[in-house]
């Protein structure tokens, strides 16, 4: 049996395995795993929503009038909530205040409210 012994000891080939890690690992952290991104959201929605809204699996809205997180889907197509978010979320009531979130906010909170349904 041969053996396959591989040494990149050129300057040229290290360079390469050094572009192509970086190349890699820029990929692997540009898109958070779901689950992350649904721990962050959950973050923010604790810190910029739960004081009207339930935002969990089953307590009562502080508000009445604002929706719990887990029943907005029928009202709202989650699917348009990313854009809707970084447009800037305007509600149908004034004391609903103007969100302007940023693209990976938009999607975690998104991906949290989507992490209610699965269950």
């Amino acid at each position: 049996m041969k053996r396959c012994s591989l040494t990149y000891s050129s300057p040229v080939a290290i360079a390469r395995i050094a572009a192509l890690l970086a190349a890699l690992s820029l990929v692997m952290h540009t898109r958070a795993p779901a689950n992350d991104l649904a721990d962050r959201g959950q973050a923010l929605a604790e810190r910029l929503c739960a004081s009207c809204h339930a935002i969990g699996r089953s307590e009562r809205s502080p508000i009445a009038s604002a929706p719990a997180f887990r029943r907005i889907e029928p009202r709202v197509d989650l699917e348009q909530m990313v854009e809707r978010l970084q447009d800037g979320l305007i509600a149908g009531h004034p004391e609903m205040p103007v969100f302007i979130l940023k693209d990976d906010e938009a999607r975690g909170l998104v991906a949290y409210m989507k992490s209610l349904r699965d269950l």
